[in-house]
């Protein structure tokens, strides 16, 4: 307990299931929470949650695929608690259709850099100048093996994933002398209630063969990696990726 006291985290996906759990996390290690998601409906009853907790919380809706919500969530998340020591980057995309490279439509591409690299770029880019005056922060984002092996049919969200994790190593190495550190999670197949997330039995066993721990991940278990990133604990820790999937091979 206590990990992240004093520390101020603007939390992007708050609104999803792995998101929440997360503000969950931060907020019973101390930290101060600025909560956003597209849609501000999501956020207050979190937002009390999390103040029941003992720490504060904000919140503000921005889309992360249009500009303009990038320089004004910079803006009033910076104000909401007089700074950013941390930014946790668990926003996802709306989930690309199907498709290769050559059926995936220019729009599908487009929506998925735009919501996973880009955005994050342009929000960098406007609280970067007051990080280095404030003397550093911490950076997380979340990558998907998407990322970085083939995955048929999702092409469109692995290239974003790419072009995500290329952004994070590159933020560690421009933004190192001023004590800014970007590190990723990459979680593997995580479970949601109590449904399995493939759809047979069949599927179901390779997938568990794949996995040295034979079984799904749970969004609690992801928080722990979270944490340790956003703490004093990793001060001398950037451009890595720690994989919370269960020992997946």
């Amino acid at each position: 307990m206590g990990r992240l006291t004093g520390k101020r985290a603007l939390m992007t996906g708050a609104g999803g299931l792995l998101g929440s759990e997360l503000c969950r996390g931060m907020a019973s290690e101390g930290a101060d929470l600025i909560l956003t998601t597209r849609t501000a409906a999501k956020l207050a009853p979190l937002a009390e949650e999390i103040r029941g907790l003992g720490v504060r919380a904000a919140t503000v809706a921005a889309d992360f695929t249009k500009g303009e919500d990038m320089d004004r969530l910079a803006s009033e998340a910076w104000d909401a608690f007089g700074g950013i020591d941390v930014v946790v980057f668990s926003s996802q995309p709306s989930h690309p259709r199907m498709g290769d490279l050559l059926s995936t439509s220019e729009a599908d591409f487009r929506d998925q850099f735009e919501a996973q690299t880009w955005g994050l770029l342009r929000l960098m880019r406007n609280l970067h100048p007051k990080m280095v005056a404030a003397g550093g922060a911490s950076i997380i984002t979340f990558t998907s093996s998407c990322g970085f092996d083939p995955a048929p049919g999702y092409d469109a969200y692995g290239m974003g994933k790419a072009g995500l994790w290329w952004l994070t190593k590159n933020m560690a190495a421009q933004w190192g002398k001023d004590n800014i550190r970007a590190n990723a999670v990459q979680p593997g197949t995580i479970i949601t209630g109590d449904a399995y997330p493939l759809e047979d039995a069949k599927r179901a066993g390779a997938f568990e063969r794949r996995v040295s721990l034979r079984r799904g991940g749970r969004n609690d278990e992801v928080v722990g990696a979270v944490v340790y990133f956003a703490s004093d604990e990793s001060s001398y820790t950037s451009g890595q990726l720690l994989a919370v999937n269960g020992g997946r091979f």
